[in-house]
């Protein structure tokens, strides 16, 4: 009896212990809910509480206390709260380390630098456009670059994160060193009918030995188109570089009423004018030879003239030496017509602007006669129809006409 009851009661602590090792373990177990330690890159993850758990309990939450940042690297020490079946609610400790180990993505304003000695060096923020990370970052030249001397060199930008990770980029520089200064061509005394308007950079070019597009200023701030007088123009070009060159003409006002533009005035002042260039002995296409060349000489270009009659215009012509290609027309016709030569007028087919010359006969058939000097120094006098056809379709239409309106050209 003494037996069973001690065999019985060895059973009872084996059961008694064997549940006590049980329930440990199930408390170790339900204990081990929580990560020591996690690890999230910054600006990846919202990092939520699931991420810290071994396995699920949907009862686990931060503590109020507990708070971070993702987007910041660090380490947060941070308490979770969990329902554990038996043993109630229980706190784990924990620490979140967000981690910064990706570089900054960066992109350049362009993928090279042509400048100057003459301009400002740029800045290493400058040449960068974009730049993507989660933390501030600083932008620096990985050395000194000297961008006052001539020369070609590649520039090296480094990109740093708070956490220390670095982009570099590269980006090729040429320096030049230019001092010459731009040409300026064309430059002429301009005449001008008061109150006409004038471009006044018709004609005018300007060059530069590196800057293929140098810039333009025209100071005309002293003249009075309004009043008749003398006065200074002054051209100004630039190039890229910060060259400067100047040039400066006169310009004429003279008076734009003709009240003296009759027969007999525009006759007389023709007539003198023919009697210095014609010589004895002169053929009829030497006499048009010297009216064509006294009036490419003697007449300066003006835009919108506004004189369409013939005597208006040929006065205008010889006695303010300035007017559009209506005036060098009628011009040459007065004179032409004073010595008997057979002309014409002839017209462009009107598309942006309009123009006029002539065509002329001294016994050989009809010629094209245009005493106009052209934009690129062409002087048509006594042309082929062939020619000037040739002439215009290389040179956008300048005289482009409808034959059926003239007699057959040579």
């Amino acid at each position: 009896m003494k037996k069973k009851i001690l065999l019985a009661l060895a059973v009872l602590m084996i059961t008694i212990i064997a549940a006590c090792v049980g329930l440990y373990l199930y408390y170790e177990e339900q204990s081990d809910l929580v990560y020591k330690e996690v690890f999230v890159e910054a600006g990846t993850s919202e990092c939520d509480v699931s991420e810290f758990l071994k396995k699920d309990n949907s009862s686990a939450k931060f503590s109020d206390e507990s708070s971070f940042d993702s987007r910041v690297p660090g380490d947060y020490k941070l308490t979770i709260i969990a329902t554990l079946p038996i043993f109630g609610e229980k706190s784990f400790d924990t620490v979140l380390h967000v981690q910064d180990t990706t570089a900054p993505e960066v992109s350049l304003t362009k993928d090279s630098i042509e400048m100057y000695t003459t301009a400002p060096a740029p800045t290493a923020a400058e040449l960068v456009e974009s730049i993507f990370d989660v933390t501030n970052c600083t932008i620096d030249f990985k050395e000194p670059y000297d961008f006052s001397s001539e020369g070609n060199f590649d520039i090296e930008i480094v990109v740093a994160d708070t956490s220390g990770n670095e982009t570099i980029k590269s980006i090729p520089c040429k320096v030049i060193d230019d001092v010459t200064p731009p040409e300026i061509t064309g430059v002429e005394p301009l005449t001008i009918a008061q109150g006409d308007t004038v471009s006044y950079k018709k004609n005018i070019e300007v060059t530069d030995d590196h800057d293929d597009e140098p810039t333009l200023e025209v100071d005309s701030s002293a003249v009075n188109v309004d009043k008749r007088g003398t006065y200074s123009l002054t051209y100004i070009a630039t190039d890229a570089a910060g060259n400067v060159a100047k040039k400066t003409t006169s310009v004429k006002i003279v008076s734009a009423k003709i009240t003296e533009a009759t027969q007999e005035t525009v006759n007389e002042m023709a007539d003198k004018i023919l009697a210095d260039i014609i010589t004895d002995g002169m053929t009829q296409l030497q006499q048009a030879r010297a009216v064509f060349d006294w009036v490419v000489n003697n007449i300066t270009y003006s835009e919108t003239a506004g004189i369409d009659d013939v005597l208006s215009a040929a006065y205008k012509g010889m006695y303010y030496h300035v007017g559009d290609c209506t005036v060098k027309q009628k011009t040459a016709e007065v004179m032409l017509n004073r010595l008997g030569i057979k002309n014409m007028e002839i017209e462009k087919i009107r598309d942006t602007r309009g123009h006029y010359w002539l065509l002329i006969d001294v016994g050989e058939g009809w010629y094209h006669y245009d005493p106009n000097l052209q934009l690129d120094g062409t002087l048509i006098f006594y042309w082929h129809d062939a020619d000037l056809w040739a002439y215009s379709n290389a040179h956008k239409n300048t005289h482009n006409y409808d034959p059926s309106k003239y007699p057959t050209i040579q």
